[in-house]
């Protein structure tokens, strides 16, 4: 009964960061780790590493973790007990002794780019954790950083809102997309005008003009691209890959494709009415062609990156209600390994499904992601809506699913795109 009053109270603390102050009722000072999930990526605590906490029914989160993770420099100043987070890479770091000494035993103060946050008493306080790390309330801290905080089922849930970037203002967009299977996706920069002054085309269109057709298009939907126009364009793309990976990765074979992939793509997508074809492009776009040649291994049947965190796994991930038999995280590994081709692909779509609809899983499917459950579900109903979500910053990460790897392959295969397709 104490954890159901806990999570009650945490439920208000989260929920009163749009500015509403919310009576908040004091239980016992004992704390309860949860889960905490910054852009889509899991943190889990451990004897190295503090998660976040609830306390008195606040939610608080460790500062470094939370910079960290937002690409920010994060440091403490020892002397003034601040705790500071830099979010300009060209801001200089803190002198030691830019803020007055204070008594070892002052409050614990937070500083976000040169400006002491001031905390509503009902968000709770900064403090040192015996682990050494800071810890904040996560509300009062991300509320300054531009994120949002959910909370869903003993998870806290920090994402970064995405800047607003117009349409076709695309430099090097595609470049700034980290893919978690492959490293940075600079192969397909060469095809985008970064600057129009020095394209032979002196008449471009003003970017706010006209948006493309296709940002409107829908992750669920039919699929147009059929399993034998996927594959053909695969397999022609064979010596652009074997060229690309040997000025890259010189020294690697290139592998061959995974078996059947283009018409699991097609047929496991009908059955979540997500079109198969682009989940296929993405998938493409993710592994680079299927070579891996980043942290997550061919042998892992993972075809989008699921669970690669960056940090290893220890074996003790969270499995969500999957059958560990068809999806389990190794210990050693980046991200989850899956038993065959057909259940990657399968947790890629429903990991697509997610984002897409509020809908239960279709009649007859049984979940295979583990990370299903951490997603909002239905925030992502465009290919373009994953731009900050399923990639971060991933500006143009949607657009180049599309116009980069789908598009790709439909003109090669003589499908002429317009707007009417979906209309």
């Amino acid at each position: 009964m104490k954890n159901k009053k806990l999570l009650a109270g945490a439920v208000l603390a989260l929920w009163s960061i749009a500015g509403a102050v919310v009576p908040q009722p004091v239980y016992a000072a004992d704390a309860s780790d949860l889960q905490l999930i910054i852009n889509d990526t899991l943190y889990v605590g451990s004897d190295e590493r503090v998660s976040a906490q609830l306390i008195e029914d606040r939610v608080y989160v460790p500062l470094y973790l939370i910079g960290e993770s937002l690409n920010h420099r994060v440091q403490w100043l020892a002397q003034s007990r601040m705790a500071c987070i830099i979010t300009d890479d060209d801001a200089p770091w803190h002198a030691e002794d830019a803020f007055p000494a204070v008594d070892p035993d002052a409050p614990v103060r937070v500083l976000i780019d040169g400006k002491i946050l001031e905390i509503e008493p009902t968000f709770g306080e900064a403090f040192i954790h015996e682990s050494g790390r800071t810890m904040v309330p996560v509300s009062a801290v991300t509320a300054n950083l531009n994120c949002t905080v959910e909370w869903q089922d003993y998870v806290v849930i920090v994402t970064e809102k995405p800047k607003e970037v117009l349409p076709d203002d695309r430099e090097n967009q595609v470049a700034d997309v980290t893919d978690r299977n492959q490293g940075t996706d600079t192969d397909r920069v060469d095809n985008i005008v970064t600057n129009p002054s020095e394209s032979d085309n002196t008449d471009v269109e003003d970017p706010t003009d006209a948006t493309p057709w296709y940002y409107g298009i829908t992750i669920q939907g039919e699929s147009l691209a059929t399993a034998e126009q996927l594959e053909t364009y695969l397999y022609n793309k064979a010596d652009y890959v074997r060229d690309m990976m040997a000025k890259r990765y010189p020294g690697r074979e290139f592998i061959g494709y995974p078996e059947n992939i283009a018409e699991l793509y097609i047929e496991i997508g009908k059955k979540y009415n997500i079109r198969g074809d682009l989940a296929f492009a993405q998938a493409v776009k993710e592994t680079g062609y299927f070579q891996f040649y980043g942290i997550v291994q061919p042998n892992q049947n993972n075809f989008c990156g699921l669970g690669a965190t960056g940090t290893i796994n220890t074996g003790d991930e969270l499995q969500n209600g999957v059958d560990p038999q068809r999806a389990d995280y190794l210990p050693g590994v980046h991200g989850i390994t899956f038993a065959s081709v057909a259940d990657g692909v399968e947790a890629h779509i429903q990991h697509l499904y997610a984002y897409a609809t509020t809908d239960a899983l279709p009649e007859g499917c049984e979940l295979v992601d583990p990370r299903f459950k951490y997603i909002k579900r239905g925030i992502a109903p465009l290919w373009t809506g994953l731009n900050g979500r399923w990639a971060v910053p991933g500006n143009g990460y949607g657009e180049s699913i599309i116009s980069d790897y789908w598009m790709e392959a439909l003109e090669e295969n003589g499908v002429i795109l317009d707007e009417e397709v979906y209309d």
